[in-house]
């Protein structure tokens, strides 16, 4: 099939970070890009707001650094962790390197759409995608889309899905859906005035989940915690209620609170695990939690957006460049090298904080050999390759 004359190389769907930064690379490589978000920036956006070491490299890449260090953002120099039995532990990200930071999401996602507009991508906020467009051979081609003037379609050599977990192009495409057994939701508000913040990240576990503290700019704590889904139906029509009992599982965290006051009404989203079985098909590609999501517990999803970004683009690139695209294909390949040991160490980690004798007993570990505490947070901070947790002589130091 002849591609149509107004066809663009590349519409992404979705101007979070994953969209903003693949279409920022797409256009510093020369293509024709266009991105649609249905949304207005900025806007809010539910997530624990604490971003890993990682992402400065990507943002190098892209030139944002000097947009994202405009925002202020607070600096995370590890993370500090409790037990359900009180125990204590602190890991740090190490001398010589970037710390991690924490920034609000509405802050951060509207300078990287701004950064990408800037870059010469034409952003169109306000645009919802509404579906796919397909050629006669099923190949993805463009997207149909509204903007309130009336209906429209765009037509491109690639599609990028960053439109989130309740993505529409994956969906359309038959790959994204809920997790079978993993049905968490996470509940977060923010709070001006928290005692004890500092430039650690917090993780309190107990209380039938765990609780996340990110000290962001301004003196504001982002606070959100995770639970199964059954414990959520004590919600009812009282999300503010619910949310405010429920922190008085984490004693030591309620008492820091004592005298903060809650900065608008707290949200909740879920369920958190999407599982998806595919990455791409022909004509479309899929990054950012579209892509799929497992846990937040350590706190990776704005660097993996980042970096699945990274690897859509180098496909997506051949692909353009030698007018392939079977090169698409490459992508998933790629993907699933860089994230395979991440997401099974995640696995390790929901296996250790839903046992709280486990986690009592690893926590009293990692207290006594503080070496072990910033190699466990440098693998959460993704620059320690989470391999080096899997062989058996980590899980004997760790456990014996």
């Amino acid at each position: 099939m002849r591609l149509r004359s107004d066809a663009r190389d590349v519409v992404v769907v979705g101007g979070g970070p994953a969209g903003s930064a693949v279409a920022t690379m797409l256009r510093q490589r020369g293509h024709d890009v266009v991105l649609v978000d249905e949304a207005r920036f900025p806007r809010d956006k539910v997530c624990g707001e604490s971003v890993s070491p990682e992402a400065w490299r990507i943002l190098a890449e892209i030139g944002a650094v000097r947009t994202v260090r405009a925002l202020g953002p607070h600096a995370i120099r590890g993370m500090a962790l409790t037990a359900p039995d009180g125990t204590g532990f602190r890991g740090l990200y190490g001398q010589g390197r970037d710390p991690g930071f924490a920034v609000r999401r509405e802050s951060l996602d509207a300078a990287l759409l701004g950064h990408a507009r800037a870059e010469g991508v034409e952003v169109r906020e306000g645009t919802r995608a509404t579906g796919l467009v397909r050629d006669p051979r099923g190949v993805v081609c463009g997207i149909t889309c509204e903007n309130g003037r009336g209906p429209e379609t765009v037509h491109a050599r690639i599609v990028v899905g960053a439109d989130g977990r309740r993505s529409r192009v994956a969906r359309a495409l038959g790959l994204l859906r809920e997790h079978r057994r993993l049905r968490k939701f996470a509940v977060r508000g923010h709070w001006e005035a928290m005692q004890g913040l500092s430039e650690l990240g917090e993780m309190h576990v107990g209380g039938g989940g765990y609780c996340g503290v990110a000290p962001l700019p301004l003196s504001l704590a982002n606070v959100a915690f995770v639970l199964d889904r059954a414990e959520m139906r004590a919600a009812g029509g009282d999300l503010e209620g619910f949310y405010r009992r429920t922190l008085a599982r984490w004693p030591r965290l309620a008492e820091r609170l004592q005298g903060a006051r809650l900065v608008g009404p707290p949200r909740a989203i879920g369920p958190l695990a999407l599982e998806a079985r595919g990455v791409w098909a022909p004509g479309a590609l899929l990054v950012g939690d579209a892509a799929g999501f497992y846990d937040p517990f350590t706190g990776e999803g704005v660097t993996l957006a980042l970096r699945s970004a990274e690897l859509a683009t180098e496909a997506a690139h051949a692909a353009l460049r030698t007018a392939d695209p079977s090169r698409l294909s490459t992508y998933a390949a790629r993907r699933r090298e860089a994230t395979r040991d991440k997401f099974r160490f995640n696995r390790l980690l929901q296996q250790v904080v839903g046992r709280p004798w486990l986690a009592n007993l690893v926590a009293r570990r990692l207290a006594a050999r503080p070496a072990l505490a910033d190699r466990l947070v440098g693998i959460a901070g993704d620059f320690v390759p989470a391999r080096t947790a899997l062989g058996p002589s980590f899980l004997r130091d760790l456990l014996l």
